[in-house]
């Protein structure tokens, strides 16, 4: 039936050979595995009950937590990997009744998911389980009696920030702590990521206080380097699960390409009007449908645009619903159920459905746009093909460079190993917001310092010490004078400072300084939960902004321009070129913002922000002044080469780093200001860094040659923006020289040769 499906899109009239790759997926039958301890009576005859076998992983995985060793299983979307936590954390309360476990996911819809299935083993053990979700949510006077009560604690990182502080109140909970299960591990990444290998280290702690050694049992999607990941996240050696024994059906994958509207091939048709074309097609042939979208506005207009569709035709158009963050909890159940039912024949979503949510067995997905990393790719295309009905999954691209070039070469996600997943322990922006975090929590001993946070630990502990905001006592470092400083670290930054954004003198949500001026500077849209806002003022000096409510169609996108500062260099290499890492100073000049909709640039309008200023990691070369001196003899543009050459290294990094384009910086310079020399610089968009540069760093020669092919790929003449043109630029992409980038590449590889 899928193929009879894409062989009646090819012949219809509205088909532009868009489908320009297509690729059966086999089905793969399931391999079990069996148990080298006896699981409880209880346990065994559920399974037994419900027919479950144990696939080999799921096995195998509770034979090493059994053994006593913490595990990481990765393995595919929906291949059982909740099964083994569920089971090993009741199996451990059937041997001691007063055993207790955390689980904590980053999403509050994967804990309501997994209560659910908790609830389902607490009636099979007799209420022996006593599962609850204890988070912001949670009502003030059902708090004590979950953590004076409670065996399973499921949870999410950003409350447990808070409640370390509050330890001794969970005390019951701590001294008899056997598992920290972790869902969805690889989402623990960059910042975010940074700032939870800090938290669990504070837990560690809190544990150590209490005399428990909870053992770790982690999940997370197939990433590239799952043991050395981990092991960083926990602070602790686990085992990794990779086996994947479950059963998955056969797939057709389809990458789709929107046709040139224009003779030049110069412009493509809109990528939202393809998927709603696709999605509309999908309705009409009864096939149950997940589409992902990239932003959380999209997903709400693209269902808008198919009720539109269905009802030009006579059709239920509430037979498609939106999904994403913002929905109340009750809201996304209904939705939730609605499509494990097979009551609703499409949703369109976020990343939000892209987790391990148990929505049933779908029939088709399409992925509106690259989702930025192969990861998510996975992730998503593993919402179908859960049974041994065949499936479909159909991406779609965008025109920029980055999803024009996997287009070209779709090996890149489909033979290539996914991304690293990237956290830094020695952030000093991040490390020293958990120091103090640690010092409210219990006194810091001097032999922790370095054991928990290094050389850089020492450094920040002395520097807090010499601005009076710690003290020695008896004890251990105490904090002096901030109480509570877990309210003031945002795990998702490493920035400090907030603004606050206010409606009616109500506060509407908090945002970091540098997420401000990208989307709360004065004439911004702003969107909380489906509302649009129009930031009207901005007091930086009380970091507060006005904001009131507007319906409008457009968005806002702030313009910005960066200058570079050299402050010291970590590593160095010769490759006929000087290749370096090192620690920068950046500026950022957020000076202008535009007004779009869709598909067309409304306006752009100024803005008068100060500066805004951050030490950061960065990798960059420097063009040998034998090239310069050639190209300006030959009277070629190399100001628009190194520009056009900067802006195509930013959009195929991510095939290097798992990050998105939006958290890397750049900028170049025909004559750097502190030596005259011509200089391309690569930064990670946060303070101190996250590892996103010292991995391009280590990747240098591989990512430019990426680059080269990615512009002699691009049939464009001038540049475009599937090639060398990009959204960020604060410059409006000039000077812009791709012939001049190309040839730019092709002496720094000759010299590389010699």
């Amino acid at each position: 039936m899928i193929s009879e499906f894409i062989n009646q899109i090819k012949s219809n009239k509205s088909y532009k050979n868009q489908i320009i790759f297509h690729k059966s997926i086999p089905a793969k039958k399931p391999q079990f595995g069996t148990l080298n301890f006896q699981i409880a009576p209880e346990l065994e005859h559920w399974l037994q009950n419900n027919e479950w076998k144990l696939y080999s992983h799921q096995a195998e995985a509770l034979n090493k937590i059994n053994e006593g060793k913490d595990i990481v299983v990765t393995t595919s979307t929906a291949s059982g990997k909740t099964l083994i936590f569920s089971l090993a954390v009741a199996q451990a309360i059937t041997q001691k009744r007063n055993s207790t476990a955390l689980f904590l996911y980053p999403m509050k819809a994967l804990a309501n998911d997994q209560l659910s299935k908790m609830e389902e083993l607490n009636a099979v053990l007799d209420g022996r389980l006593r599962p609850f979700i204890y988070d912001g949510d949670t009502p003030s006077e059902r708090r004590p009696a979950i953590r004076n009560t409670a065996k399973v604690i499921i949870s999410n990182p950003y409350a447990f920030h808070r409640y370390l502080d509050w330890h001794s109140k969970w005390e019951r909970f701590f001294r008899n702590l056997r598992y920290i299960v972790i869902d969805e591990a690889h989402t623990y990444r960059g910042v975010f990521g940074s700032n939870v290998a800090q938290l669990i280290r504070r837990l560690h702690r809190i544990c150590e206080f209490y005399r428990t050694q909870p053992q770790f049992i982690l999940s997370s999607a197939t990433i590239n380097n799952p043991k050395d990941f981990t092991e960083k996240l926990i602070g602790k050696p686990v085992h990794v699960v990779t086996n994947d024994g479950s059963q998955q059906g056969s797939k057709e994958l389809v990458i789709w390409n929107p046709p040139y509207i224009d003779q030049f091939e110069l412009e493509r048709r809109s990528p939202h009007q393809e998927t709603r074309n696709l999605l509309f097609t999908h309705l009409k042939e009864h096939y149950q449908t997940l589409c992902f979208t990239l932003s959380r506005k999209m997903s709400e207009i693209l269902t808008v645009w198919a009720r539109q569709d269905l009802e030009q035709t006579g059709d239920d158009p509430n037979q498609i619903m939106a999904y994403r963050a913002g929905y109340r909890p009750h809201e996304r159940r209904k939705i939730e159920a609605q499509l494990r039912n097979r009551e609703l024949t499409a949703v369109v979503s976020t990343n939000a459905l892209e987790v391990g949510i148990d929505i049933g067995n779908l029939d088709a997905v399409i992925l509106s746009g690259f989702p930025g990393t192969i990861i998510s790719t996975w992730q998503q295309i593993g919402r179908v093909g859960r049974t041994t009905r065949p499936s479909l999954a159909t991406l779609v691209l965008f025109e920029d460079a980055y999803q024009q070039f996997l287009g070209r070469h779709p090996e890149y996600f489909l033979d290539k190993s996914p991304e690293n997943a990237i956290i830094d322990l020695s952030n000093k922006y991040i490390l020293k917001g958990h120091i103090l975090c640690a010092a409210a929590e219990l006194p810091i001993k001097k032999s922790e310092i370095s054991k928990i946070w290094g050389k850089t630990g020492l450094k920040l502990v002395k520097e807090l010490l010499k601005n009076d905001i710690i003290k020695i006592l008896p004890a251990g470092i105490v904090l002096k004078s901030i109480k509570h400083p877990s309210a003031q670290v945002s795990l998702n930054s490493a920035f400090t400072e907030t603004i606050e954004i206010v409606v009616n003198n109500k506060l509407l949500e908090t945002m970091t300084t540098s997420q401000a001026y990208r989307e709360a500077h004065e004439g911004a849209i702003l969107i909380h939960q489906g509302e649009k806002y129009l930031l009207e003022t901005i007091d930086w000096k009380n970091r507060k902004a006005i904001a009131s409510r507007h319906d409008v169609d457009y968005y806002t996108e702030a313009i910005s321009t960066s200058d570079v500062e050299v402050l010291s260099k970590i590593q160095e290499k010769d490759n006929g070129y000087t290749i370096t890492f090192g620690n920068v100073k950046v500026t950022e000049y957020y000076f202008a913002y535009r007004k779009k909709t869709y598909d067309e640039l409304l306006e752009i309008n100024p803005l008068d922000l100060p500066p805004l200023e951050f030490e950061t990691k960065s990798v960059w070369i420097e063009i040998p002044s034998s090239i310069v001196e050639k190209l300006k003899t030959e009277k070629k543009d190399f100001p628009g080469g190194i520009h056009a050459l900067e802006h195509a290294t930013i959009a195929l990094s991510p095939l290097f780093a798992l990050c998105d384009r939006w958290d890397i910086g750049g900028t170049s310079y025909p004559n750097f200001p502190a030596d005259g020399t011509s200089k391309i610089f690569i930064y990670d968009g946060f303070p101190g860094g996250i590892g996103i540069a010292e991995k391009l760093y280590e990747n240098w020669s591989l990512l430019l040659s990426n680059v080269q092919q990615l512009i002699l790929e691009c049939f464009c003449s001038d540049g475009c923006p599937s090639c060398v043109q990009s959204p960020k630029c604060g410059n409006d992409n000039s000077p812009l020289s791709k012939s001049v980038a190309f040839e730019i590449i092709n002496q720094l590889k000759l010299l590389s040769r010699n």
